[in-house]
């Protein structure tokens, strides 16, 4: 995967009414991908996710630039190349979510691959308190560095500062799981809470799947 500092990245998010309309719209978006996105100008990386419920998927894709993203036709649900799936039988409702990487942090299991990741999205009054949190999340990044199972967290901020979106990874269920008991975690989600305008909207998902640009490499 590229490195956190030089790619823009999109969260399409799609809440649908049971896991078999998950498992089509997954069907969907990956022959699309393969077929379409992957040849796109500055496409980087597409990854693929259901929540553990079968009640989302997001679709997390990685650019050279946010102009490459828009121009492959994905910045709005209702065009595009996968265009209409907003409206598809069972879709609840779908957003998308534009950011840059505002730096990140890496643990012992940096490199592997994810089995479980967390889709975070926050709101905030102004960049202010979104740089409150960014900053937040770095200092707390001393214990998770060593946190077991732990891969990497990447926090993206919208172009108005104003939207967060957090993309912790871990290699397994279990990883995760030890990682929410620990008291620290609640400790953060309390003093994060000051800052947000609305209640977080928070998915745990596996990996169902991953293609890559040629040239990029995983993380």
């Amino acid at each position: 995967m590229p490195a956190a500092s030089a790619h823009a990245a999109a969260f399409e998010v799609l809440r649908v009414d049971a896991a078999a309309t998950a498992d089509t719209l997954m069907s969907v978006i990956a022959r699309e991908v393969t077929a379409h996105i992957v040849e796109a100008p500055g496409f980087l990386l597409s990854r693929l996710h259901v929540a553990l419920d079968g009640r989302a998927v997001v679709h997390h894709t990685r650019w050279r630039s946010e102009a490459d993203y828009r121009a492959s036709g994905l910045g709005d649900v209702r065009a595009g190349a996968l265009r209409g799936l907003h409206r598809r039988p069972g879709v609840v409702s779908a957003t998308v979510f534009l950011g840059a990487p505002a730096g990140g942090i890496s643990g012992p299991a940096a490199g592997r691959a994810p089995g479980v990741v967390a889709v975070a999205t926050r709101h905030f009054a102004g960049p202010r308190q979104a740089g409150e949190v960014v900053a937040l999340l770095h200092r707390t990044g001393t214990w998770k560095r060593d946190f077991p199972g732990f891969i990497r967290a990447t926090p993206y901020l919208s172009p108005d500062r104003r939207t967060f979106v957090n993309y912790p990874m871990w290699t397994d269920r279990a990883a995760y799981d030890a990682w929410m008991a620990d008291p620290r975690i609640a400790e953060g989600q309390s003093e994060i809470s000051r800052y947000e305008t609305a209640p977080p909207e928070y998915l745990v998902c596996t990996v169902a799947s991953e293609t890559a640009a040629p040239s990029a490499t995983a993380c």
